[in-house]
């Protein structure tokens, strides 16, 4: 089969490897669409901070795709079967994968995709446990955003999905943000403001569900006034930012990672307005059956946000697509499987 490799920091493309066999409790899948990230570029020039990557790699971990065949042991799958599967590989066992946020496993690192092989391949294995089935009657290629989608969405379970009539705020236009604009619609808001940088992704505001957006966080009237802001910038001054615009006893929403050395952020903006500010780290397994639920339901459709498409071969190209800032890139699929998607 084909597989984009990234063989060490700087070395990388796509080459002629076996077909994975699935063991016992395992799926073969083939991979109908994957999206491509900022996570991936890191992957690929050696900016990934260690213990979260290990070399030679097949990148890949927001995607969708359909079971191939099945390992022993395997019931609930067959061959044809549309399916997404979680990310982070828990341990099973710690305090925190027993209580269902494996997301947060205490043992060593490990996620398709960073330190597995991931979906930039003709063929990928992945443990049933973490699979879920779609259903047939939906698009599959918009169903590789549940990954990201469902970060959010994992952030969003541990504050409380906020009530209707709340005033929220999305700090961040890039897809992380325009997904969080998505999932915050879905609450009925009073207000959703979403405050980006780059005009052209600022008009995606309103298609997402947004009542207002702005490139000024500084404008009258944002200071101190929304009951949840979510930060999604991966950049300090993005969580300065957020801790601004929520109103004394709101929440705050942390799913930047921002690499800053140095702190950036006032502790009493937060002990002053009495904030509760919550992390959010990979999606948990209730995040991911939400996001599921909430997709083979009609309720969540990411497909605006597709922007630019490129087949396995191609994955160079779409890597520079989504490195380029003049391009206009929100979302780049690779489709090893275009035929599926």
């Amino acid at each position: 089969m084909k597989a984009f490799t990234v063989t060490a920091p700087g070395s990388y493309g796509l080459v002629e490897s076996a077909v994975p066999m699935p063991g016992p409790g395992e799926l073969l899948v083939a991979p109908a669409a994957v999206g491509i990230c900022g996570s991936d570029l890191e992957l690929l020039d050696g900016r990934r901070p260690a213990p979260y990557v290990r070399y030679p790699v097949v990148p890949g971990h927001e995607w969708s795709g359909t079971v191939v065949s099945v390992g022993p042991g395997v019931t609930g799958f067959e061959p044809g079967t549309p399916l997404v599967a979680e990310g982070v590989r828990g341990c099973a066992t710690c305090p925190r994968c027993r209580e269902g946020r494996g997301n947060l496993c205490a043992g060593p690192y490990a996620e398709t995709g960073f330190t597995h092989p991931g979906a930039l391949a003709e063929r990928l294995v992945v443990p049933a446990a973490l699979a879920y089935r779609l259903p047939s009657d939906r698009p599959l290629a918009p169903a590789a955003l549940l990954e990201p989608a469902g970060c959010v969405a994992s952030g969003l379970l541990e504050l409380g999905v906020p009530a209707a009539g709340s005033r929220i705020a999305v700090v961040g236009d890039g897809p992380l943000g325009l997904l969080a604009v998505m999932l915050s619609a879905l609450s009925s808001p009073q207000r959703l403001t979403l405050v980006g940088r780059r005009p052209e992704r600022i008009r995606y505001a309103a298609t997402c569900g947004a009542t207002d957006a702005t490139n000024d966080p500084d404008a009258a009237g944002l200071a101190s006034s929304f009951d949840l802001v979510i930060e999604a910038s991966n950049a300090a001054a993005g969580a300065v930012t957020a801790l601004r615009l929520a109103r004394r006893g709101g929440s705050v929403l942390l799913l930047g990672i921002s690499g800053a050395a140095a702190p950036a952020v006032d502790p009493d903006l937060i002990s002053l307005g009495q904030l509760r500010v919550q992390g959010a780290f990979a999606a948990s397994a209730a995040a991911w059956r939400w996001m599921v639920s909430l997709y083979s339901a009609g309720l969540f459709d990411p497909s605006p946000l597709i922007t630019h498409q490129f087949p396995l071969t191609e994955v160079k190209q779409g890597l520079a697509v989504l490195a380029d800032r003049g391009s206009g890139a929100l979302k780049v699929l690779i489709q090893p499987e275009p035929e599926l998607a």
